[in-house]
């Protein structure tokens, strides 16, 4: 069977395909800045053609490079463009035929080389990324129970799979695992040997931008409980809870302050291998290092030009252990002027090392024309040496 080569247009792109008859163009910018050649901004254009249609993009709109590929064309093929209705500035950028573009926080990733198939998976990093979690909830259950527990002997394998070795009271129990990724943001992990010989404990776990959420049960011990980690700036709040028989056994909130402060540096928290795994050019606002493993690092910074402000967040979960970290981040620009908050492009990067050659970022889910055109399914990978 021959598959079709033609893609069915969406109703969006028939309408961009309508543009002729041009009547009047308007290219300005959406947050306020005195000209498109700022550093910061949103370009947006407005266009007036055929029998009173109109439509309008910013660069961060689904379909923006389509749109603006359609108008040159119609533009271009028009009659006669001085009868097109345009202020001095539209009318260079429409004669120069190509329409600007502000610089995003994930400017040298646009620049770089992109590739459609991964150079490192993920699969080899599960059981690394989650070791250590599963070592806390499980010593952190027998301790409830009353039962003294030690870690013996831990090892780590592909694809997920595990096994831990633990003085429980008077006896050694060998704990086999095997973690599952559901998505990228949920991840699912079985373990026999814990409580008994046969699956008899479920670990869940889900990843948001700021927070992350445990839950986890035992049918064979009667036993199940929740965390969750949420971060600010200022402080981490969490929370636990055990019940056992369907009884409270254990509950607990905290907030734990960030100690780390504008003078301190992040070198003097994280190896250096890990560093390469985290944005350049900003420093953290606040630095969390939890103990299952992980650490949660928190930039706002904020860039300042004549019109605009550019507020950037982002979030990264560091797992030193699997050389992985995952980043989560968008950007705010402001103008007090025209008094609005526009949220500009949004990005999630998973960056992974094989701590012998290469760094690779892949472009998950995000928003912004470019990135979704440009970034979002792709691979970067890189020479660590020269990163």
């Amino acid at each position: 069977m021959i598959e079709s080569a033609f893609r069915q247009m969406s109703l969006e792109e028939m309408n961009i395909e309508e543009i002729e008859n041009i009547k009047m163009i308007h290219i300005y910018d959406l947050a306020g800045a005195a000209t498109l050649e700022r550093k910061y901004g949103v370009t947006a254009v407005l266009v007036n053609f055929g029998d009173n249609k109109q439509l309008n993009y910013t660069e961060n709109d689904h379909c923006f490079n389509v749109f603006v590929n359609k108008l040159f064309e119609a533009y271009n093929n028009s009659p006669n463009k001085l009868l097109i209705s345009m202020d001095d500035d539209t009318r260079k950028i429409m004669e120069a035929g190509k329409v600007p573009r502000h610089e995003g926080i994930l400017g040298k990733y646009y620049d770089a080389k992109k590739q459609e198939m991964p150079a490192i998976v993920n699969a080899s990093t599960l059981s690394k990324r989650f070791e250590p979690l599963i070592e806390y909830i499980l010593l952190g259950l027998y301790k409830t129970m009353g039962l003294e527990a030690d870690l013996i002997e831990k090892r780590t394998g592909w694809r997920g799979a595990g096994r831990l070795s633990i003085h429980v009271g008077n006896q050694t129990k060998m704990t086999y695992y095997r973690v599952f990724e559901i998505d990228n943001n949920a991840f699912l992990i079985k373990l026999n040997g814990c409580f008994s010989q046969n699956g008899d404990m479920v670990i869940n776990i889900i990843f948001y931008d700021d927070m992350f959420s445990i839950s986890y049960k035992s049918d064979a011990a009667a036993i199940e409980g929740s965390s969750s980690f949420r971060f600010s700036k200022d402080s981490v709040r969490e929370m636990h809870q055990i019940k056992k028989n369907g009884k409270q056994l254990f509950y607990d909130v905290n907030t734990y302050a960030n100690t780390f402060k504008e003078e301190d540096k992040l070198e003097d928290c994280l190896s250096v291998s890990s560093l390469k795994l985290l944005p350049e050019g900003i420093k953290p606002c606040a630095v969390y290092s939890l103990p299952m493993g992980l650490d949660y690092i928190l930039y706002d910074s904020v860039f300042n030009e004549e019109d605009v402000e550019v507020e950037t967040f982002c979030g990264a979960f560091l797992w030193q252990q699997a050389s992985l970290a995952d980043l989560r981040g968008w950007s705010v620009i402001k103008s007090e002027k025209l008094g609005i908050a526009l949220k500009n492009e949004a990005f999630w990067i998973i960056n992974l090392t094989d701590n012998r050659e290469f760094i690779q970022s892949s472009f998950l889910r995000g928003t912004g024309s470019r990135y979704k055109e440009e970034l979002e399914g792709k691979y970067i990978i890189k020479d660590r040496k020269s990163v």
